[in-house]
């Protein structure tokens, strides 16, 4: 008898461990292809922390300032297109931090409020919007900037890839960063429904038309990291977070007879963004 219960057990580990070892091995296709009709109610709260630092003599000056944004929105899935999916964004709120009654934050606050765009999505997760007609936008910036993210050939948890993008970098106008980022397949949940996704990356200054060029001794480095949650029967995002760290420098120049060097100066640029789906019909 006791052998008997033994061989159960044993054989009962081994059925685990086999299927367990199934559901790892299991290739999965990651696609951004929501059902037409769905509407999803998304929550955007984006948080920018600048610090910037003047190496002096004796003593350093810190000047620092945090701005943030909250943005609830709604996307309706109206049609497939070869490019991607159609959407119609309608933005329900917007909060902005600081603000004040007739301040750029509490007009642009009000231009946003309300407003229907369309947006493209990409099965590999690209975003793109269709026909906002202003570039300077904070849609634009918020939604129409989001590059490919997702691999376009199956995976199984445990696999990577790697995707180079451009993002504007906040603090340059003009200015463009070149992003390299390594994703990797965690885990799959809910027999696979779910996907599981981190992301790392590095960051550094590209020269475009338009942009002043760096200055000697210039120079900009970055790291960026983040989680994201796909539900793949939703066919949709359900959590984003990530983190973008900006870090650029201007070293001191010899001065000209008669001048005062120019004390050194580090700029830090935190950028922190969550996007999460509150509810999906």
């Amino acid at each position: 008898m006791g052998f008997r219960n033994t061989l159960r057990g044993g054989l009962a580990l081994l059925a685990v461990a086999f299927f367990a070892d199934s559901a790892v091995a299991q290739s999965v296709l990651l696609q951004i292809r929501p059902h037409i009709g769905d509407t999803l109610r998304m929550h955007l709260s984006q948080t920018v922390e600048m610090t910037g630092t003047t190496r002096g003599a004796r003593t350093d000056s810190v000047r620092s300032m945090t701005t943030s944004i909250e943005v609830f929105t709604r996307a309706i899935a109206q049609q497939w297109t070869t490019n991607g999916t159609l959407m119609q964004t309608i933005t329900d709120s917007v909060a902005m931090n600081p603000a004040s009654a007739g301040s750029l934050a509490d007009l642009r606050r009000k231009a946003m409020q309300a407003k229907r765009v369309w947006l493209r999505v990409s099965t590999d997760g690209a975003m793109e919007l269709v026909d906002d007609g202003d570039p300077n936008s904070e849609l634009r910036h918020i939604f129409g900037e989001m590059p490919a993210v997702l691999s376009r050939a199956t995976v199984s948890v445990g696999d990577k890839w790697t995707r180079e993008m451009q993002i504007p970098l906040s603090n340059e106008p003009g200015a463009v960063g070149a992003v390299r980022a390594t994703f990797h397949l965690d885990s799959l949940g809910r027999n696979g429904d779910i996907a599981y996704i981190s992301m790392r990356g590095t960051m550094s200054r590209i020269n475009t038309m338009g942009a002043a060029p760096a200055g000697p001794g210039y120079g900009t480095t970055g790291q960026l990291s983040g989680t994201i949650q796909i539900d793949r029967r939703l066919g949709w995002i359900t959590d984003s977070k990530s983190t973008i760290i900006v870090r650029s420098s201007i070293v001191t120049n010899p001065a000209r007879k008669g001048e005062a060097d120019r004390a050194p100066m580090e700029v830090r640029t935190k950028i922190t963004q969550w996007i999460r789906v509150m509810r999906a019909r």
